[in-house]
C-alpha cells in the first residue's frame, strides 16, 4: 500500500514480532487507524486470511474502526485494486487472494 501515509505507530505495529501488541494512548491518538492499516497490509499479503475486528457494539464500531477502515480503503488506489468486494451490509472486505478482513462484530 505504497500510496498510504504511514505513521510511526503503523511502522511499529507492522514490524513487531510479538504475538500480542498493546497500543496505549488517548482518544484520537491514531491507534485504531494504524492498526487498521496493518490489518489491510496483512490481508493483502496473506492468502485466505480471516481477520475479525470486535467491539462492544455495532454503533461504536461504525463510529470508530469501520469508519477508519472505509476511509483507508477509499483513499488508497492500490488497496482498492486488491479488494474484490466491500459488502457494506455485512461490513466485510473480500480480497482477490481469498482473504476476508474486518468482519466487524460485537463481543456478545
Amino acid at each position: 500500500m505504497s500510496d498510504q501515509k504511514a505513521s510511526v505507530l503503523f511502522r511499529q505495529n507492522y514490524s513487531s514480532k510479538a504475538y500480542i501488541v498493546i497500543n496505549q494512548g488517548g482518544t484520537s491518538s491514531g491507534k485504531t487507524y494504524a492498526i487498521e492499516q496493518v490489518l489491510f497490509c496483512l490481508a493483502c499479503a496473506t492468502e485466505k486470511l480471516v481477520i475479525t475486528v470486535v467491539g462492544q457494539d455495532i454503533p461504536n464500531l461504525k463510529a470508530g474502526a469501520l469508519r477508519d477502515a472505509v476511509n483507508i480503503y477509499s483513499s488508497n488506489d492500490t488497496l482498492q485494486a486488491m479488494v474484490k468486494n466491500y459488502n457494506k451490509t455485512d461490513r466485510l472486505f473480500e480480497f482477490n487472494n481469498g482473504s476476508y478482513q474486518n468482519e466487524f462484530k460485537t463481543a456478545a
